[in-house]
């Protein structure tokens, strides 16, 4: 019983202090509010110019960009091909070899 009664005099402790808290923060917070505000204000021009910077950098970037990754993907592409008939070159040289000595050879008398 006694357990009980420290356990819930700690919860009240903590109910009475996170009240405390959050009334701090609420006064802190709208006391604050028309600093946070001028300064979001404020910095509109700055983000409108970075914004600006950055769109212009993106036009100039994204053509290259856009140009090294096709370049990129054709190697790749080029690349694979390769990857899949490069083993097959011993099978093909064999059926060739084959192919020249079991042909029939025709013979053309003029």
């Amino acid at each position: 019983m006694a357990l009980a009664g420290l356990f819930v005099a700690g919860l009240a402790v903590a109910a009475v202090l996170g009240v405390v808290f959050l009334v701090c923060k609420i006064v802190i917070w709208a006391v604050f509010l028309p600093f946070r505000l001028l300064f979001k204000l404020l910095w509109i021009p700055f983000g409108l110019a970075t914004g600006a910077v950055g769109l212009a950098a993106g036009a100039v970037v994204v053509p290259v960009v856009l140009t090294v990754g096709l370049a990129l993907a054709v190697i790749g592409a080029i690349a694979a091909v390769l990857a899949v008939l490069l083993p097959a070159i011993p099978f093909v040289l064999l059926a060739l070899a084959i192919w020249a000595l079991t042909r029939k050879k025709t013979v053309v008398v003029s």
